[in-house]
C-alpha cells in the first residue's frame, strides 16, 4: 500500500508575502489509485486548498501516482530537494536555488490566493525526500545562519502549488504538520490516513479523518472522523463543511445578537427608575426567552440550513472561497452583529418610551404603567430577532415554518394565558390583564409595527446594497438559482461535447450572453440561440450510448419549453454541469 498524505493550503494576495491557508489534508490511496480520488484532490485544489503528498514509496512511483491523480500536471515545473541533488552541492546551495526560482517571477506577479498561480506565473510542484527533509529540520551546531532551513523551505513550498515528500517515516509525517502548524500564519490543518502509521500525523493536526482501509482501523479509530473511501473527501469538505460553517458562524453570531437586543434596554431602563435594579420584563419573559421563544428557530437553522444547493456546492468547488480564512468569525463581521443588536436595543427601547410619553393609548384615558411598557419592549424584541433569522435563512421546508411562525404564535399564547387568567398558586399576578389590555389599543398595535420594521431596515438596507455592490460568488449564485436560472450554462453544452468545460468550471465565471434587442421581439428562440433562463443538468450514463437534458427547475411563463429534451450520441463517464 502506499500512503500519500494532502495538505490544502492557501496563499495571499501580496506579491512578497504568503500565508498559509485554512486547512491541511493528508489522505492515503492505495497503490491502484482510489475510484475518484484524482477527481477529488483537484477539486480541492479549486477550492483553495494546496496538496501535499507524503509517502514511504520511491520518488518514482510517487511521481508517477501524483501525475496520475492530477496532483501535478504536464505544465508543473518540478523542483527536486533529493539526496542525490544535496551530494552534488551542500543543502544551503540547492534551497537558496529553489528560492531564487520560486521567488524570481513572483516579484512582479500575484498569486492567485485560492487557485495557485496565476495564468502567467509557472506552476512549479516541490519533491523532496526523507534524508533531505531530516537535513532540513534538523538545526546545525556549527553555524546557526546556515542551519535552520525551515522558513527557507517553507517559504518555497509556498510558492509551489503542490509538494511531494517520498521516503517519509510515519514520525516524519507528524513533523511536517506540526512544522506548517507552528508556522507565522498559524493555519488549521487536517490529517486524513488509513494505516497505523498515519496516526501520528492524524493525531498531531487540528482534525484528523481516518479512512477504513485494507491496513486495518488503527487510523480510524484515533480519529475525529472516519470514511469509508477517500472520495467522500470531497463531499465532507466542500459540502458538509460549507454547510458546517455557515450554520455555526450563523449560530454563534446570532446568540450574541439576540442578547445583546435582550440586555440592552434592561440596562437602559436603569437611568428611568432611579437605579431601583426594577426589571423592565417580567420574570417569565426573562426565563422563557432564550428557553422557549427564541431557541429553536435558531437550533433548526443550525441544523437544516442550506445557502446554496448540494449538488451546485459538489460542481463549483471555488464556492468555498467564500468562507475561506475563518471570512465569518471575524471581528469586523462580529462588530456589526453586536452593533445591530445595540441599535435594535435602542430602537425597542426608546421608540417605546417616546410613544408612551404623555400620550393616553386606552379609550377611558388610562395611561399604561411600566408593566406594559416592559410587555411592548419585549413585544417588539421577540418579533424582531425571530424575523431576522427569517430573513437569513434559505432553505425553507415546513418544519422551518412550523418553528418560526409557530415560536412567535407560542409567546403570544402564552401572554394571553399568563396574564389573562388568575392562576392561584402565584401569591400575586403583576402581569394580570396587561398584554389583554395592551392589545386592545390601536396605537400599541401601530407602535409594534413600526418599531419591527425600523429595527429591521438597517440590515435590509445593508444586505441589498452590499448584493447590489459587491456581491460574493455565494449570493450571484444565489440570486441566479431565485431568479430561476444560472446563466452560461446552457451556451456551454456544445462546449461540454467537445470537452472544452470542465465538470470544475466556475459557475461564477460563467456570465450571461448579451441579448440583442431583436431577441426581445422575437418571443420563440431559434435553436441556434441557447435558453438563457433554463438550468440544464446533464447525464453521461455508463450504459446507453446517449444524453439527456432535463430541466432542474421549470418556468410558469416558459413552460412549453420547460420540458423540453434533446438527446446526443456518445458516450463517457457520468458527469453534472
Amino acid at each position: 500500500m502506499t500512503m500519500y498524505s494532502v495538505v490544502p493550503l492557501t496563499a495571499n494576495d501580496h506579491v512578497q508575502r504568503f500565508s498559509i491557508g485554512c486547512c491541511l489534508t493528508l489522505c492515503c490511496l492505495f497503490s491502484r489509485l482510489q475510484d475518484k480520488a484524482a477527481d477529488t484532490i483537484e477539486s480541492l485544489q479549486k477550492a483553495g486548498m494546496k496538496v501535499w503528498v507524503l509517502t514511504g514509496d520511491k520518488m518514482e512511483t510517487a511521481a508517477a501516482t501524483c501525475y496520475a491523480s492530477k496532483l501535478f500536471r504536464r505544465s508543473t515545473q518540478i523542483l527536486e530537494l533529493t539526496t542525490k541533488r544535496t551530494e552534488e552541492q551542500s543543502l544551503h546551495d540547492v534551497l537558496f536555488d529553489l528560492s531564487k526560482t520560486v521567488l524570481r517571477q513572483h516579484g512582479s506577479m500575484t498569486r492567485d490566493t485560492f487557485s495557485g498561480l496565476s495564468a502567467d506565473c509557472v506552476d512549479y510542484g516541490l519533491i523532496i525526500d526523507g534524508a533531505t527533509l531530516s537535513a532540513v529540520l534538523k538545526p546545525s551546531q556549527e553555524d546557526s545562519s546556515q542551519g535552520n532551513y525551515k522558513e527557507i523551505f517553507l517559504e518555497i513550498c509556498r510558492n509551489c502549488s503542490a509538494v511531494l515528500c517520498c521516503r517519509m517515516a510515519p514520525l516524519q509525517k507528524a513533523q511536517i504538520v506540526k512544522l506548517i502548524k507552528s508556522s507565522p500564519e498559524h493555519p488549521i490543518t487536517l490529517a486524513i490516513g488509513d494505516g497505523a502509521n498515519d496516526v501520528s500525523m492524524i493525531l498531531e493536526a487540528h482534525v484528523g479523518i481516518g479512512i477504513m482501509g485494507k491496513e486495518g482501523r488503527q487510523a480510524a479509530r484515533n480519529s475525529d472522523y472516519a470514511i469509508p473511501k477517500f472520495k467522500h473527501l470531497k463531499k465532507m469538505l466542500l459540502v458538509h463543511g460549507h454547510y458546517y460553517y455557515i450554520r455555526i458562524s450563523e449560530l454563534v453570531q446570532y446568540f450574541f445578537y439576540k442578547n445583546v437586543a435582550f440586555i440592552f434596554p434592561q440596562f437602559l431602563y436603569q437611568f428611568f427608575c432611579g437605579f431601583s435594579q426594577q426589571p423592565l420584563y417580567d420574570t417569565a419573559y426573562l426565563t422563557l426567552y432564550n428557553i422557549s421563544f427564541t431557541s429553536l428557530p435558531i437550533l433548526l437553522f443550525s441544523l437544516i440550513e442550506q445557502h446554496i444547493n448540494m449538488d451546485i456546492l459538489k460542481k463549483d468547488p471555488s464556492l468555498y472561497r467564500d468562507i475561506a480564512k475563518n471570512s465569518l468569525l471575524r471581528w469586523p463581521i462580529f462588530i456589526y452583529w453586536t452593533f445591530l443588536g445595540v441599535f435594535d436595543a435602542v430602537v425597542f427601547f426608546f421608540g417605546s418610551y417616546f410613544l408612551f410619553n404623555n400620550s393616553t393609548f386606552t379609550s377611558n384615558g388610562q395611561m399604561f404603567g411600566n408593566w406594559t411598557f416592559g410587555t411592548l419592549v419585549f413585544t417588539v424584541l421577540v418579533f424582531t430577532v425571530t424575523l431576522k433569522l427569517a430573513m437569513d435563512t434559505h432553505y425553507w421546508t415546513w418544519i422551518n415554518h412550523f418553528v418560526i411562525w409557530g415560536s412567535l404564535l407560542f409567546f403570544v399564547i402564552f401572554s394571553l394565558l399568563w396574564g389573562g387568567i388568575i392562576w392561584p398558586f402565584l401569591n400575586y399576578q403583576r402581569m394580570y390583564y396587561v398584554f389583554i389590555q395592551m392589545l386592545s389599543s390601536g396605537p400599541a398595535w401601530l407602535s409594534i409595527i413600526l418599531l419591527i420594521v425600523t429595527s429591521l431596515l438597517p440590515d435590509v438596507v445593508k444586505k441589498v446594497v452590499c448584493r447590489a455592490l459587491w456581491p460574493t460568488t455565494t449570493e450571484r449564485i444565489q440570486l441566479y438559482a431565485a431568479c430561476g436560472y444560472i446563466p452560461g450554462l446552457l451556451q456551454n453544452a456544445d462546449k461540454l461535447y467537445n470537452g472544452q468545460l470542465s465538470e470544475f468550471t466556475p459557475l461564477a465565471s460563467l456570465h450571461a450572453p448579451t441579448r440583442r434587442r431583436a431577441d426581445h421581439q422575437n418571443p420563440i428562440p431559434r435553436r441556434s440561440e441557447p435558453f438563457t433562463k433554463k438550468l440544464m443538468f446533464t447525464h453521461w450514463r455508463s450504459g446507453p450510448d446517449y444524453c439527456t437534458f432535463t430541466p432542474l427547475l421549470r418556468f410558469a411563463g416558459n413552460s412549453r419549453h420547460s420540458g423540453a429534451g434533446y438527446a446526443h450520441n456518445g458516450a463517457g463517464p457520468e458527469t453534472s454541469v
